[in-house]
């Protein structure tokens, strides 16, 4: 894998929030990852993007390989335009004109002050300096937050053709359905993986689940029959 994050544990106050998490990310991946609100998703991807540390766990990144990610809510200070945030998300050799592309494509001209943006412009130019890179993997965290049907179906479109491998976060079910082959479900601080998309999700969760149930059931007669 490009990446791989395995036996990933925090705790945050009383809540041990991932308890053994993993997550492996290999070149053109589609991974969606899934879980309830609160499960942790967006803290497990911003460990993979190296933002914040893990209590125990290791995080292996496969030498040069390049992510980009981007997050809930995007920080343009210090930035005196659009333009500027999303050329400095550039490396050396990443090309600028790129980067011009992708804000004229998100309907961007460059020059917005960061100060009077809308959430859904600032997501926008945080898009744009996600994607110029063309990173080997990219991590997003609700891309289409604040954006219009016409913003998603253009984000669709571009990240269709990309090389890179991508981890998506969204609540968004048709663009997860559109963009996603295999999935990666945080569940009470645990990880599991089924290489399908998205759209097969809600049946395979149920089938867990109803598993569980059964197991726990066996186990409970065991433990009343041992008992007696």
């Amino acid at each position: 894998p490009l990446l791989h994050l395995r036996d990933v544990k925090l705790r945050l106050g009383s809540t041990q929030l991932l308890d053994g998490s993993e997550i492996a990310v290999a070149p053109g991946d589609r991974v969606a990852l899934v879980g309830r609100n609160g499960s942790g998703k967006s803290t497990l991807l911003k460990i993979a993007a190296g933002i914040i540390d893990c209590d125990a766990g290791t995080r292996f990144i496969q030498p040069g390989a390049t992510i980009r990610y981007l997050p809930q809510e995007p920080d343009l200070a210090g930035h005196a335009t659009t333009g500027a945030y999303v050329m400095s998300g550039l490396g050396p050799g990443d090309d600028p004109h790129r980067a011009r592309m992708l804000m004229e494509g998100l309907g961007l001209t460059g020059e917005e002050e960061p100060g009077r943006l809308s959430g859904g412009e600032a997501r926008r130019a945080a898009l744009a300096r996600a994607l110029a890179p063309e990173p080997d993997i990219l991590l997003l965290d609700e891309p289409t937050n604040h954006l219009d049907l016409p913003a998603i179906e253009w984000l669709e479109g571009e990240l269709g053709q990309l090389r890179s491998a991508l981890v998506l976060i969204s609540h968004d079910r048709r663009f997860l359905e559109r963009l996603s082959r295999a999935m990666v479900w945080l569940d009470r601080g645990t990880t599991r993986r089924l290489e399908q998309g998205f759209s097969q999700f809600e049946a395979w969760r149920d089938q867990v689940l109803e598993d569980e149930e059964q197991q726990a059931h066996k186990l409970s007669r065991k433990i009343v029959r041992e008992e007696h």
